[in-house]
């Protein structure tokens, strides 16, 4: 069957709207990369026609004519290879280009961002103070969610889908469902953590709701993963902060907070839930960089040379 690739790209996204039980946000994604692949690849061109030259060229053209990253490269190639597997299971296409295509688009390898201790204290006093000022369920909540974020590592989306059956109050645990549907159990440790639970259980049980959340609005409704990114954003300015936080920052804090107190990195890896612990030892990479500042700031041979003149 000859059809073009813009053809191609609707029948592709109406399957997926209908068969595939996609996000909202993820055919989002995928419409926006293929409108993309379709002005540059040519709407008109046959899909059969669409090879591994054709693929190199559209690749070298995100990378070095629109100076796009590399991350966003990967992306729109990979709902294009998306786009040839339906293709080629539907038999509209009998050659897929993407067989046995070797190409690596290798991603610059960049340490996570983390907060260091004195940004970590200004911004859990910052949310203690709105809690008691303010003196409304969502403040305290907010208070709640940066303490959890800190000493769990939990992900922003893992932290709102916990349900109250999900939670152990009297341990401090909770059992979250990460990426790739895997359950692990992450702790609340230390007393003021475990108080925050307490209190955030006991207010959350006072609010009537039809759902099972943890996390909630004062009429019951769930809080989605945007609301915690804007409230933890407009929260860090308050506290004087020079730079945006997101709730991934904290979960990155508290992966290097826990490497540079001495913790296994097994033990990250599980509290963190990566599948492999090569993602975790990027944090050995942050602490090493920690180290280097801090032997910078002592400059033990500088001191010597200081004290000799005396």
């Amino acid at each position: 069957m000859d059809i073009t690739f813009s053809d191609a790209a609707v029948r592709f996204l109406d399957h997926c709207r209908v068969a595939k039980t996609l996000s909202s946000h993820t055919l989002r994604a995928y419409e926006t990369d293929l409108a993309h692949a379709r002005t540059r690849l040519g709407s008109a061109v046959p899909v059969a026609e669409v090879d591994r030259d054709r693929l190199r060229r559209y690749i070298g053209g995100m990378l070095n004519d629109e100076g796009l990253k590399e991350t966003s490269v990967k992306r729109r190639l990979a709902t294009i290879k998306q786009l040839f597997k339906w293709l080629e299971r539907e038999d509209i296409l009998a050659l897929n280009p993407f067989h046995r295509f070797d190409l690596t688009i290798r991603l610059p390898r960049r340490l996570p961002r983390a907060l260091g201790v004195a940004d970590i204290r200004k911004l859990m006093r910052a949310a203690e103070a709105e809690a008691e000022i303010r003196q409304t369920q969502m403040a305290r909540q907010m208070y709640f969610v940066v303490v959890a974020l800190f000493v769990s590592g939990l992900r922003v989306g893992e932290l709102v889908g916990i349900r109250l059956s999900e939670v152990d109050a009297e341990a401090a645990t909770i059992v979250v469902r990460g990426k790739g549907n895997r359950e692990r159990r992450v702790y609340l440790p230390g007393a003021e953590a475990r108080a925050l639970l307490h209190r955030h259980l006991a207010e959350r049980m006072s609010v009537p709701s039809d759902g099972n959340l943890l996390l909630v609005s004062p009429t019951g409704a769930a809080i989605s993963p945007q609301y915690i990114r804007r409230s933890l954003a407009l929260l860090a300015e308050r506290a004087g902060l020079s730079r945006r936080v997101t709730p991934h920052m904290l979960r990155h804090t508290a992966a290097t907070q826990l490497i540079e107190a001495g913790v296994d990195i097994r033990f990250v890896q599980k509290l963190l839930g990566h599948a492999s612990i090569a993602t975790t030892q990027i944090y050995t990479q942050v602490s090493d960089a920690s180290l280097k500042a801090t032997l910078e700031q002592a400059d033990t041979l500088g001191r010597l040379a200081g004290d000799s003149e005396r």
